[in-house]
This record gives C-alpha cells, structure tokens and sequence, in this order.
C-alpha cells in the first residue's frame, strides 16, 4: 500500500507521516563479512540519526562456504545495540532468512537508550567465519525516525 494513500501529507513513498516530523519509515543497507572474519559493517555511515528500528528482514545475497548465524546487529560503539542475541542461520544458501526484533538498547523493542542523535555505521557479529565465499547480508530495517 503507498503511504501517501495513509496520509496525504506523506512527501515519499515508504514513510506515513506522524505528528511532531515524526515518520515510520525503512533504511536498508548491505553488509559483508569477510573471509576469516565474525563481523562486519557498512562501508560509509548510513543508519539515519534519530532513528529506532522495530525490525529488521534479514536476505543472504550470497551462499557462503561455512554454516553461520546472524547473532547481533549494531554499531561501532556497541554491536549489539539494536537486536542482540539472535540464533537467524544465515550462511550456505542464499535468500530471505527472516525478520528479527530489535530488541536492543536502541531498538523500540527495549528502547532504553533511544536513538543516536548522530549517524553511524550498521555493524554486523555472525557465529563463525562465513570462509572463502564471504556472507553478504541485505538488511531492511523498519522503525520510527524524526524527520
């Protein structure tokens, strides 16, 4: 359904409008793990400020060689700050794996620390290394930000 279907005052598709330049809205990004490595993160900073997921879909976009799993989703500071302590199998076979809560510091699921009031990079912690063919994840996170 198109948001400016849901509000009329919506400017883009994918965002309803909420009061106070409040919006639900989507980021999405892509994130690598590499050969030999458990983490990962964005390659420039793209998590808009001011923003709480409520979930993030998770889609492998590559088969890696090693079985993984996605345990945690946040930032440079603290890599758990939005969903922590997932068990999502994610490595060997590429496709949608599904949706997490975040239920983090930073996520509404707990929320007690709210959102960054500055932009930061998405890092990524999976339960073992991917191996040569590297794990290559889309996330799309849906939550609240200020406009």
């Amino acid at each position: 359904m198109r948001s400016d279907v849901l509000n009329e005052n919506s400017s883009s598709l994918g965002e309803v409008k909420l009061s106070d330049g409040w919006k639900l809205s989507e980021y999405s990004c892509t994130i690598t793990v590499a050969n030999g490595a458990t983490t990962g993160k964005e390659a420039a900073i793209g998590m808009p400020a001011h923003f709480m997921p409520a979930w993030v879909a998770v889609t492998a976009l590559n088969a890696s060689t090693n079985t993984s799993n996605l345990v945690d989703v946040g930032n440079d500071a603290d890599t758990d700050d939005y969903v922590d302590g997932a068990a999502l199998p994610c490595g060997q076979s590429a496709g949608f794996k599904g949706i997490l809560s975040c239920n983090g510091l930073r996520g509404t699921g707990n929320g007690v620390d709210g959102g960054l009031a500055t932009a930061d990079e998405i890092e990524i912690v999976v339960s073992a290394d991917p191996g040569a063919a590297t794990l290559e994840l889309k996330l799309d996170f849906f939550g609240i930000g200020r406009i």
